[in-house]
């Protein structure tokens, strides 16, 4: 069998793990970059090589060089903050025959964000360059490439996450979470869920040690004290814990879309174990209709069964019978032939 021996573009990126023609700046021009230590910036396998895939990251982020241009690229571009574009991605995986096939997957397609946070990620930022973007007054979508470069690449200490984004904690500065749904949070909100939350929107985040962990809620705890905040309050929307837009109305209009998402596939979920339930009582009744069928059959056969039995009783009673009668009346004949014999 000849062996097949040609490739893709797209899969030959994934096999010699490469990166599309996108490159590291020259450290003898912006100077040393900001070490990292994972290989695949410790993201989803299946987002990042989705990611290296993508005609858009293969053909036109590679003749990007410089900070500035990139910088110019995400300002027009970067327009949302999730990691996929809304309606591509599944976490359930779909069943059939076809489930494999080009256009019935679920990896689903990543968005300008993603793209271009690994983008940056080949171009090896310095640490002054990543100061410039998250301090950055161009655009808040550049601030959200470098807390989210941070977020996957810092060393995941006091000294390495908390530290670069804890300054950042109460930023009000608005940006566009979900654009789909016109979902938006303000950046200290997004910081927060950077620091205290392993799962983002079907994807997630590097893990903090316990210790770790313990250490960036006691840190942020203490400066909502320092802020006079009740516990529990959110810093964004008031006690009540809902975000508050436009001179104090509620946050309802920014999170509708989210709650209509989470109430959708409650209702979804329900409706999906309603089904469930009342297949398996169709089951059950089918069931129960077969068993009683069966029995029926087998009272038909056995009833069938006794009557022949019945009649075959009958039969042999009434042969019985009747040799018993003609021995008798032989017996009667005899008894008087003797009785004539004896009176002569």
């Amino acid at each position: 069998m000849v062996r097949n021996n040609y490739k893709s573009g797209r899969v030959a990126t994934l096999m010699e793990g490469g990166f599309g023609g996108n490159e590291a700046q020259d450290p003898t021009i912006v100077g040393e970059p900001y070490k990292v230590e994972e290989t695949n910036m410790n993201m989803n396998m299946l987002l990042f090589n989705n990611i290296r895939a993508d005609m858009y990251f293969r053909e036109e982020l590679p003749a990007i060089k410089t900070l500035e241009a990139f910088c110019e690229k995400t300002v027009k571009e970067v327009r949302e903050c999730t990691p996929w574009i809304t309606g591509t991605h599944t976490v359930t995986r779909k069943k059939g025959m076809c489930s494999g096939t080009r256009g019935v997957g679920t990896q689903g397609r990543p968005t300008r964000m993603w793209l271009h946070l690994v983008k940056l990620y080949t171009m090896k930022p310095t640490e002054r360059q990543l100061e410039m973007l998250v301090e950055s007054k161009q655009s808040p979508y550049l601030r959200v490439l470098g807390f989210l470069y941070i977020r996957y690449c810092a060393p995941r200490t006091a000294e390495g996450v908390w530290a670069w984004l804890s300054p950042y904690i109460d930023e009000t500065e608005e940006v566009i979470i979900e654009r789909l749904s016109k979902l938006s949070w303000p950046l200290g909100k997004l910081v927060r869920s950077l620091l205290t939350e392993t799962k983002y929107f079907d994807t997630h985040f590097p893990r903090f040690s316990v210790k770790m962990q313990r250490l960036v809620n006691e840190g942020i705890k203490k400066w909502d004290e320092s802020q006079g905040r009740n516990e529990g309050e959110d810093p964004f929307g008031g006690a009540d814990g809902r975000d508050r837009k436009d001179g104090g109305d509620s946050g309802d209009r920014r999170y509708g879309g989210e709650r209509e998402r989470e109430r959708s596939d409650h209702r979804r979920d329900r409706d999906r174990g309603g089904d469930r339930e009342r297949s398996r009582e169709r089951r059950r009744d089918k069931s129960r209709e077969r068993s009683r069928s069966r029995r029926r059959s087998r009272d038909r056969r056995g009833g069938g069964e006794r009557d022949r039995q019945r009649d075959r009783d009958r039969r042999r009673r009434d042969r019985s019978g009747s040799r018993e009668g003609k021995g008798e009346r032989d017996r009667e004949r005899d008894r008087r032939r003797r009785r004539r014999d004896d009176s002569r």
